[in-house]
């Protein structure tokens, strides 16, 4: 049917002409840009993973010149301190050059001069972008356990969707060679505990207290009639003596006691020494060897031998009975002057002065008790910092210093404590009992530090002229510095390793993300130029249908002429 007032077949093709126009549109478009997706319209998901990609990617670059910069930054260190060890090696070959006596010392320390100069040198033109890892000036640096510089070498997205940078860690501890406070790898070694508190060469044994009882002589001229109290053959006095606690025996002194004791026969007692060679003598009749028995002009002193085999040191007497008149006795029968039981071992350390206890510095030593197993204690750093509430590792006075050894000696049966400048080491009761001189001991001994020998002056500080100075400390300490020198470039050798491996990871990660974009967003050419080819046919024919139905018109026009 044909109608005047509607083209049907018009309005058919101008649809398809419409429809293939749009899809002719994109088709270009995806041609043009290269992309599949473009816009978040296109396809919101892969869209917005491809531009969160791209972002990360932008941050991977980023993260890669920054691993530029430290690789630039080791790698002049690296050079840096490769000169170094080789002009350590030729101070040192001159300081052994200095042992010859018939040398010129002068010109020596001229040489050793130049070549401290280029050390400094070197370590104050190595820098780069104005960061210098050698000559640095680092508060404390001798007291770090680490001092890090970072390098940024990762980009990190959680699974969380959340960011994070990840960093290469440099220890310039391991790499310092002058620090303007001291510390660095051609300076004084700090670490060195020195005396280490008084117990450097220490060997000292103490013993316990060893009991005894003092008693006052009473003399029989107090009287009013002195010779009232002379011994008469019938006369004896008896009392209990109690060695250690455990071992008691009746003791009697007699008229023939006194005389054979005192050379005499009037059965006299005339003062505190004669007193001691009666009971002396009293005892020694009994075949008993308690301890010793001494005395002066008004005292009686009793000291335990400590031989009753019990753990206890001590000596008592009691239950005293006189048939003199009066029950008179010398003063046997009263309470003593002074008595002091048996102690555990005690022995006592004079604090050497204050010290640090530095990173990766430990030191040792052995306590003896009663002639027992040695038991070894070590003492580190974090020890220290943990027992005192402190981060530097100093040891401050003789309070500290028993506080840390005690923590050390916990559970070994060492007690520690201060006592003004000193430090008290004593045997626990509760683990070893014994008392006295004889049974119980303790010995300190043996104090060694995982340091040893370290360098006590700056390598620009060496001279060889002045006789003063040993030529055997200098050719050790610079050893030493050289070694540490060849530890630090090795360690540095290691950073760089991985700088360059994470260089080279980052660099494929790039290529990865960029890769995994393209397959989600980039369009397929070879289809595209497909399609776009027909759809220009398909435009073209639509163009040509459109032609036709617009012409239908014409043709009943000619049905009214």
């Amino acid at each position: 049917m044909s109608s005047i007032n509607t083209n049907y077949s018009s309005l058919a093709a101008l649809q398809t002409l419409r429809s293939v126009s749009a899809d002719l549109y994109a088709t270009q478009n995806k041609v043009s840009s290269g992309l599949r997706i473009e816009k978040a319209s296109d396809n919101a998901a892969y869209w917005s993973v491809a531009t969160t990609m791209r972002s990360d990617n932008r941050a991977l670059s980023a993260v890669s010149d920054a691993l530029g910069l430290g690789e630039a930054l080791v790698d002049t260190t690296s050079t840096a301190l490769a000169s170094v060890i080789d002009i350590v090696g030729d101070i040192k070959a001159a300081l052994i050059a200095a042992t010859e006596k018939s040398v010129d010392k002068a010109k020596i320390q001229d040489e050793i001069s130049a070549l401290s100069g280029r050390l400094v040198a070197t370590a104050a033109s190595t820098s780069f972008s104005g960061e210098n890892w050698l000559n640095t000036d680092i508060p404390g640096l001798a007291t770090l356990n680490k001092y890090t510089k970072n390098i940024v070498s990762a980009f990190i997205r959680g699974a969380d969707n959340s960011v994070s940078v990840g960093t290469t860690d440099v220890d310039l501890t391991q790499l310092v060679l002058f620090n303007a406070s001291g510390g660095g790898l051609l300076q004084a070694d700090e670490k060195s505990l020195g005396l280490i508190g008084g117990l450097q060469n220490a060997d000292f044994t103490g013993y316990g207290q060893r009991g005894y009882s003092v008693y006052g002589y009473v003399s029989p001229y107090t009287l009013p009639d002195a010779n009232s109290v002379a011994f008469t053959p019938t006369d004896s006095i008896t009392f209990d003596l109690t060695v250690d606690g455990t071992d008691t025996r009746r003791v009697t002194i007699d008229k023939n006691t006194v005389d054979v004791a005192l050379g005499t026969n009037n059965g006299m007692i005339y003062s505190g020494a004669d007193l001691a060679k009666v009971v002396r003598l009293a005892v020694a009749n009994m075949g008993w060897s308690p301890g010793s028995i001494d005395g002066s002009g008004t005292e009686l002193i009793l000291t335990s031998g400590e031989v009753s085999g019990s753990r206890e040191s001590s000596m008592v007497i009691s239950n005293v009975s006189s048939t003199l008149a009066g029950g008179f006795n010398y003063g046997l029968s009263g309470a003593p002057t002074s008595r002091v039981d048996g102690t555990t071992a005690s022995s006592q350390l004079a604090f050497a002065g204050p010290f640090f206890v530095h990173r990766d510095v430990n030191f040792s030593f052995n306590v003896q008790i009663n002639g027992a197993a040695t038991t070894n204690v070590k003492i580190d750093r974090s020890l220290v910092d943990s027992v005192l509430g402190t981060s530097d590792g100093k040891i401050n006075n003789a309070s500290d210093y028993a506080r840390v050894l005690g923590a050390a000696l916990a559970g070994s049966g060492t007690l520690v404590s201060a006592s003004g400048n000193n430090v008290v080491f004593k045997a626990d009761p509760g683990m070893y009992p014994d008392k006295g001189a004889t049974r119980s001991s303790i010995r300190i001994f043996g104090a060694s530090d995982n340091i040893g020998f370290a360098p006590n002056f700056d390598i620009t500080d060496i001279d060889i002229t002045n006789p003063a100075n040993d030529l055997q400390n200098y050719i050790g300490g610079v050893n030493l510095m050289e070694q540490g020198i060849i530890k630090g470039a090795s360690y540095l050798g290691d950073i760089s390793k991985r700088l360059n491996l994470q260089d080279n990871f980052v660099n494929s990660l790039q290529d990865s993300v960029a890769s995994g974009i393209g397959r989600l967003v980039d369009a397929n050419m070879e289809e595209e130029s497909s399609r776009l080819a027909a759809l220009q046919t398909q435009q073209q024919l639509a163009v040509q249908s459109l032609w036709i139905a617009n012409s239908a018109p014409q043709n009943v026009l000619k049905l009214f002429q």
